[in-house]
């Protein structure tokens, strides 16, 4: 009994713990209004996560700064700031890394 208490415990804390991802690390953003998320790149995509969801953005033409979109939702980074337009739980402007 105590081995299978002691089982059920391991995996809990296991289950709280982070994975890094095997892209890279996620940048942390923090927007007007509250709204965050997290962005991590690979290759020539960048995998978003908003509000629950993973959206997979191929690199988009830009004419300054990183813009990667899927035609319905676009993660734009500039300068030191990015927005994240047509993802669930926005409104994500002004967004600084934090």
């Amino acid at each position: 009994m105590k081995k299978l208490a002691l089982a059920a415990s391991l995996l809990a804390l296991a289950a709280c713990g982070t994975v890094a991802a095997p892209g890279g690390p996620r940048a942390d953003w923090r927007c007007d209004g509250g709204a965050a998320f997290s962005v991590r790149f690979e290759a020539n995509t960048a995998e978003v996560f908003a509000a629950g969801r993973t959206y997979s953005l191929p690199i988009a033409q830009s004419g300054s700064g990183a813009r990667y979109s899927d035609g319905a939702v676009e993660y734009w980074e500039h300068q030191g700031q990015a927005t994240l337009n047509g993802a669930l739980g926005g409104p994500y402007a002004n967004c600084r890394r934090g």
